[in-house]
């Protein structure tokens, strides 16, 4: 049994710790918005630019559950109860969950940024560092526990992984006629830590004799890493003081890259296409693999009769963990992962009557290879006013893979000072619960503030 207390320890650790890099969309509606370059690598800024420490704190998280498809409303009273309760069928509480109900949050802090540009060619240079955490339960999960009984559960997407990265980039965009631009950005990217936990091929079964196979992996890399023989020693000796794997602080390495297109046409129509942030993470990983069969053999349960002599039967009679294995994955093992991508188009239309203002569309597709139910897509129509080349305002609606949305920004021109900041995303329907309001449904939203300073006079 030692060797199941090793699994729900690691999964309980992996559970308690708390990156792709994201676009403010709404800033691609906004004029004269500094960092439109990372929508489309392709923008050229009529002026040079700086920013250390405040350029760009993006907060962007995702999740397609929310709290209405755990607390529903109470039949008997006022107030709310679990889909746990009796009040509900299995129906009706598992009817409102997704297959996989995932949380995907980024965070990501611009630490230093520099522009150079002439108005026809530019060249930038930016250092990031992004954040991630994303978790996945299959509604399988909640099914255990709402239905039990004589059934078969599929636990194979339940995981969560967390990882910091380091994000240096240079990208350099151009004009190549009067009227078209291309770029590209070069990520280079240093892994701080990365941690997960998955259950690949998890399954749980009720009936008959139950049996699970968990066929769980807990790995880590550039932080303390934990091998199963120092779980097993903690296990054995909790009193003692272990010395961890502390020799690299860098778990890994990887690059990206970013494309665009940008088409001025002189009937005041923009219109733009880019890929970005495609590339690949290779992490050093060490961890553990638990994987086979336990089987609890129910026909032996029940010759235990409390105050009765019994034939001595031992845990280990009654929980057959034959075929079972666990396997070390050793300091080291590189694993290489495709980093989540975008995949944008665009256009804008400056009103011929007023330059000032202007309607646009933007698309937006994100992918993440390694854990496709986390994929979303983005449409949205904006219109932006911009009365003096000091302010520009924009709003924007539309719909995607979280719903309806919306999202807002403002951009502030104060001398050499940009001051940008603004909302990018839906929060959804908002519920209280004792006056503390929480969004009900699934949500998208990105909240984002930045700081730069321009150089020079507009070149174009």
């Amino acid at each position: 049994m030692k060797k199941l207390h090793i699994i729900l320890l690691g999964a309980a650790a992996m559970l308690s710790i708390g990156a792709s890099a994201q676009s403010f969309r709404s800033g691609y509606f906004l004029d004269n918005y500094t960092y439109g370059y990372r929508i489309n690598p392709a923008q050229v800024n009529d002026r040079s630019f700086a920013a250390i420490g405040l350029g760009n704190i993006d907060l962007f998280n995702t999740t397609n559950i929310g709290v209405s498809s755990i607390l529903l409303p109470n039949k008997e009273k006022d107030g709310l109860v679990t889909g746990f309760s009796g009040q509900y069928t299995a129906d009706e509480f598992l009817g409102g969950l997704h297959k996989d109900n995932f949380l995907d949050m980024n965070e990501s802090i611009n630490l230093l940024t520099i522009g150079i540009s002439n108005g026809k060619r530019m060249h930038t240079v930016e250092l990031n560092v992004n954040s991630s955490i994303r978790a996945n339960l299959p509604r399988d999960l909640f099914a255990l526990a709402k239905v039990g009984g004589n059934h078969s559960y599929d636990l194979s997407n339940l995981g969560l992984n967390a990882a910091v990265v380091a994000d240096l980039s240079y990208g350099y965009s151009m004009y190549i006629t009067e009227s078209l631009s291309i770029g590209a950005r070069l990520h280079l990217l240093a892994g701080g830590a990365n941690v997960g936990l998955s259950c690949n091929g998890a399954a749980i079964s009720l009936e008959g004799n139950p049996s699970i196979s968990p066929n769980l992996e807990v790995v880590a890399a550039g932080v303390p890493q934990i091998t199963a023989e120092d779980i097993q020693n903690i296990i054995d000796n909790p009193n003692a003081a272990y010395a961890l794997n502390t020799k690299s602080p860098i778990g890994g390495y990887g690059a990206a890259l970013d494309l665009g297109a940008e088409l001025h046409l002189p009937v005041g129509l923009d219109a733009m296409v880019s890929v970005t942030n495609i590339g690949a993470m290779a992490w050093k990983f060490t961890g553990i693999k638990s994987s086979g069969n336990i089987n609890v053999r129910t026909d032996l349960l029940s010759k235990i009769k409390i105050g009765e002599d019994t034939p001595e039967i031992g845990i280990d009679d009654i929980v057959d963990m034959s075929g079972w294995k666990d396997e070390a994955v050793p300091a080291g093992t590189t694993r290489t992962s495709m980093t989540p991508f975008n995949i944008a188009a665009g256009a804008r239309y400056y009103m011929p009557f007023y330059k000032g203002l202007s309607v646009g569309f933007l698309g937006t597709y994100h992918m993440v290879p390694d854990a496709s139910y986390a994929s979303w897509y983005d449409l949205r129509l904006g219109a932006t006013i911009t009365p003096a080349r000091i302010i520009s305002a924009t709003g924007n609606i539309g719909y995607g893979t979280f719903g309806p949305n919306f999202g807002g920004a403002l951009n502030l021109h104060l001398g050499p000072i940009n001051l940008h900041a603004g909302l990018d995303g839906y929060m959804g329907k908002i519920g209280k619960i004792k006056n503390i309001s929480f969004p009900t449904g699934s949500l998208m939203t990105d909240v984002h503030v930045g700081l730069s300073l321009t150089f020079g006079r507009p070149k174009k």
